[in-house]
C-alpha cells in the first residue's frame, strides 16, 4: 500500500507541475558542492530517482535561494532549519539529517549543559544557526564574531565563558589550533539537536511534492540508507 500511495503522489505531482519543478540549494562544504557532488546532493538525487521525478536543481548563494523561494521562483529548497524558515506558511518535509549544537569550554570549567550557559557570555559566529532554544533564551548572552578561530582565542583569554558550534567546522578549527588540549567538548552530548529538512511551497503542488519526498525518505530510513539518532544527534547517509 505504501508504494501505491507513493505512485499516486508522483502522478499528482506531475499533474500540478506541468512547467517543471525547480528545487534550490546552496553551497555547503562536503554536503552541497554542485549538482552532482556532496552528501546532501547524493541523498537528493536518490530521492528523485525513487520518485522518477525530473527536476531542475538550482544552486545559488543562501540568501538568493531563500529569496527566490519567497518569490515563488522555486518549488522547494534544502537544507533548512526551523530557525530560518520564511515568515509565512510553508510545508516542511520529514528530517533527512540532524545538526548537532555542541558546547565548547575550557577544560575544568564545569560548564557542560544548556542550563549552565545562563548568565554566561557565549561565543557564536555571525550567520550560523543555533536553534531557538539558544537564540530565544534571554538569559544567555550570545557574543557574535566572524569565525570560530576568533572565538577560540577569546575563550582562552577569558573574554567569553564558552563557545557554541557544530561537530564539523568548530571541531576542525579547534583541532587546527594550538589550544586543542585545553578545550573540552563531548560530541555525544550535544546541547541541542536540530532537524534538517526540505521546505516546499504551501500550495497543492508543494504539499504533494513534500509528501512524495517524505515517502522516499521513509523508504531510505527503512533500508538504513538514512540513520538518525535524536538522542546523540548522530546522522548517517550511506550513499
Amino acid at each position: 500500500m505504501r508504494y501505491l500511495f507513493l505512485i499516486f503522489l508522483v502522478l499528482a505531482l506531475y499533474s500540478t507541475t506541468a512547467f517543471g519543478t525547480n528545487i534550490g540549494s546552496y553551497y555547503i562544504p562536503n554536503l552541497v558542492i554542485d549538482q552532482q557532488q556532496g552528501l546532501f546532493i547524493k541523498m537528493h538525487n536518490e530521492v528523485l530517482r525513487r520518485l522518477s521525478l525530473d527536476t531542475n536543481l538550482i544552486i545559488q548563494p543562501t540568501k538568493r535561494t531563500q529569496r527566490d523561494f519567497t518569490h515563488h521562483k522555486l518549488d522547494a529548497y534544502f537544507p533548512e532549519l526551523l530557525e530560518n524558515l520564511p515568515e509565512r506558511d510553508v510545508i516542511i518535509s520529514d528530517p533527512f539529517y540532524l545538526k548537532k549544537i555542541v558546547l565548547f569550554t575550557k577544560v575544568g570549567s564545569g560548564i557542560k549543559t544548556l542550563d549552565d550557559l545562563e548568565g554566561k557570555v557565549v561565543g557564536a559566529v555571525t550567520g550560523y544557526s543555533y536553534g531557538e532554544n539558544i537564540t530565544n533564551n534571554q538569559n544567555i548572552k550570545l557574543d557574535y564574531t566572524k569565525n570560530d578561530n576568533v572565538n577560540i582565542e577569546r575563550l582562552m583569554r577569558g573574554y567569553i565563558d564558552a563557545i557554541i558550534g557544530d561537530n564539523k567546522s568548530t571541531v576542525a578549527a579547534i583541532e587546527n589550533s594550538k589550544h586543542a588540549e585545553q578545550i573540552y567538548y563531548d560530541l555525544d552530548k550535544p546541547i541541542d539537536v536540530l532537524d534538517v529538512f526540505y521546505v516546499c511551497q504551501d500550495s497543492i503542488s508543494g504539499k504533494t511534492l513534500c509528501s512524495a519526498i517524505n515517502g522516499a525518505l521513509e523508504q531510505m530510513k527503512l533500508e538504513n540508507i538514512i540513520e538518525l539518532d535524536l538522542a546523540t544527534g548522530n546522522s548517517k547517509i550511506f550513499l
